[in-house]
Formats: C-alpha cells, sequence, structure tokens
C-alpha cells in the first residue's frame, strides 16, 4: 500500500499545481443582470427553480405565487387562493409537475405546476406555515410551522400521515435525506431533529 501510494504522489502533486493556477487565474467571467420582473404588487418572500431551470417560482405577500418561464420572463401562472402571505414555495423536483406553497393562513397548497389548478389544501397546523418541501418521490409533503411541528402529508390524497412534535419553539427549516427515509427539522429552540419513517 506505501509503495501504491508514493507512486500517486506526483499525480496528486500535478492535480494541486493546476488547483493553484486556476485559483490565482482572474476569472474574466462576467455576470449581468438578465430580466427584472415586475408582476407581484408586494414584497416577496420566496423563490426557487424547477430541476431543469426551464421554470421558477415566486412567493409574495400579495397572498399569490407565480410560476415563470426563465428564458423569456414571461408569468406563465398566478396561484391564488391563500387568505394570507405565501411564505414558503417548492417544486416537486425532479418532476416539476407540482408546486406546494405554504402560508401565513396556517394552510399548505398544493398546485398542479402545468395547469395551475389546486389539487388539495392541507390543514392542520394551528399558525403561520414557514417552511415546506417534497420528498425526492414527489410523493410526500413536509410542513414546517410557528407551532412547534413539522406535519407529513400524502400528496396524492391530501391526507396527514404523522405530526412530528416535541420541539419548543418555531421550525423554520426542514428537509427530506436523499432516500425520502429521514425527515430532519431545523428550530428556533436551538435544536435539530431527526425523525425516520415508518
Amino acid at each position: 500500500w506505501v509503495v501504491e501510494s508514493e507512486s500517486k504522489k506526483p499525480v496528486l502533486r500535478k492535480l494541486i499545481y493546476r488547483l493553484m493556477d486556476k485559483l490565482e487565474t482572474k476569472s474574466t467571467q462576467r455576470f449581468y443582470l438578465f430580466k427584472i420582473l415586475r408582476a407581484h404588487i408586494l414584497p416577496l418572500t420566496n423563490c426557487g427553480f424547477n430541476k431543469s431551470g426551464s421554470k421558477f417560482i415566486t412567493g409574495s405577500y400579495d397572498r399569490t405565487c407565480r410560476v415563470w418561464d426563465t428564458l423569456s420572463g414571461e408569468e406563465l401562472l398566478t396561484l391564488e387562493g391563500h387568505r394570507n402571505v405565501v411564505y414558503a414555495i417548492a417544486f416537486n423536483n425532479p418532476f416539476g409537475d407540482k408546486i406546494v406553497t405554504g402560508s401565513f393562513d396556517k394552510t399548505a397548497k398544493i398546485w398542479d405546476a402545468v395547469s395551475g389548478g389546486l389539487i388539495h389544501t392541507l390543514r392542520g397546523h394551528q399558525t403561520e406555515i414557514v417552511v415546506v418541501a417534497f420528498n425526492p418521490l414527489g410523493t410526500q409533503v413536509a410542513t414546517g410551522s410557528m407551532d412547534n411541528s413539522a406535519k407529513l402529508w400524502d400528496v396524492e390524497f391530501g391526507q396527514l400521515m404523522w405530526t412530528l412534535e416535541g420541539h419548543t419553539a418555531e421550525i423554520v427549516s426542514l428537509n427530506f435525506s436523499t432516500d425520502g427515509d429521514k425527515v430532519l427539522t431545523g428550530s428556533f429552540d436551538y435544536t435539530a431533529k431527526l425523525k425516520p419513517q415508518f
């Protein structure tokens, strides 16, 4: 093993020198303003791309979520129906055919990303929903709320599957593991909780 790793030193050294050269070279790449999109009448709360980057969504204090074409900047859909701020939004990547919105009206809504039709309204939180996420298969949605709980919902039927309790402050972040078997929540109570699905 020692002989093998000694033989790799020149290759490794060469890679390190190339990396150092790259870091010292000033990039000529410039970023520029591509488009300014105006449609919301109040400030934005969130934004996100679909997996391919061909569309993106914006949420706003104006109680809407808007779907945009990235290349043209054209507004494709306006998702209306919340009674308060649309604070959390997400595509069901990698598929991109559904959108979930979470609102200060204590509900989350699942939408058809092509037609803009409302599929389900998810009710059960006691206060504002501030974070939402689809699992990797797009079959479940997790919602996190200022009521210190996270909830897992079935996308097809819009039914509550379970509620994660135990945080002593607002849940402000959540994510599914890559395999979708676990949900990780982060809270203002200085803790993260990992919930395996059964």
